[in-house]
């Protein structure tokens, strides 16, 4: 069974629409940084592999 975590506050204040088109990405098994709508913007995702969890956490460069 493969657990989803979600990193940060950015994702409780996202759309519901944006948000499943998140979960989408990660069904699919889509690993790496993703560009996804954000309220009135866009924001960029890491989504990757810990174990047998997925994380998904709020992209910044750095």
């Amino acid at each position: 069974m493969v657990k989803i975590i979600y990193e940060g506050d950015d994702f409780k204040r996202m759309m519901r629409t944006d948000l499943q088109k998140l979960e989408r990405l990660v069904d699919a098994k889509k690993f790496g940084i993703f560009e996804v709508n954000y309220k009135e913007g866009k924001i960029k995702v890491e989504i990757k592999k810990k174990g047998s969890d997925i994380v998904v956490k709020r992209w910044r460069a750095m």
